[in-house]
């Protein structure tokens, strides 16, 4: 039996609204059952939608200003963003944090301190990606040269206070924004 996902409010880039045959089989017997699992009838397979794991990080100066990027692609192209992304297989949360930074700034990092994380649709191509953004802060000295490339069109030098968050991306961002102003800016 097939459940109605318009039911739920779901948006077409839903997966109950995108997935139509089983990955497995090509069965088209394959259901969701309103909250993150489809099954198919024909060979049994259960397939759990789950959130990808991604890093966003507030590159902090000394001075109390932090970066903000500008998005080359899309979700979302050319509104401000924190640099980082998606963590790849096999590899740790914090080593993904020193990988982005490096191919989106080439700034090296030594240390982290890890504030909180937040859930965050992503819609690419007209499918949801469901993440949990995890953040971090990494101080860097006020003479820190940025190198946009990769996935930023530019860096942005602000502080926290001048932010126009109706200019950021995703309203996980916002929310880490605000997280670590209440956190870091007393």
């Amino acid at each position: 039996m097939k459940l109605d996902s318009t039911k739920k409010n779901f948006k077409p880039s839903h997966l109950s609204n995108v997935f139509r045959y089983c990955p497995k089989c090509g069965s088209k017997d394959f259901s969701f059952n309103g909250e993150k699992v489809f099954s198919c009838l024909t060979c049994g397979l259960e397939y759990y939608m789950n959130p990808a794991p991604a890093v966003a990080v507030i590159l902090q100066y000394t001075d109390g200003h932090i970066v903000l990027a500008h998005r080359k692609h899309e979700p979302r192209k050319g509104m401000l963003d924190l640099p980082g992304g998606f963590v790849d297989m096999n590899e740790r949360v914090e080593d993904t944090v020193k990988r982005e930074i490096w191919e989106e700034l080439a700034v090296k990092i030594d240390k982290m301190e890890f504030i909180g994380s937040f859930p965050n649709e992503y819609v690419f191509n007209g499918i949801s990606y469901f993440t949990c953004d995890m953040a971090f802060v990494c101080e860097i000295a006020n003479d820190t040269v940025l190198n946009a490339a990769d996935d930023i069109t530019d860096a942005v030098v602000i502080r926290p206070e001048d932010i126009d968050y109706n200019q950021i991306c995703f309203p996980s961002i916002v929310n880490i924004l605000k997280l670590y102003c209440v956190k870091f800016l007393k």
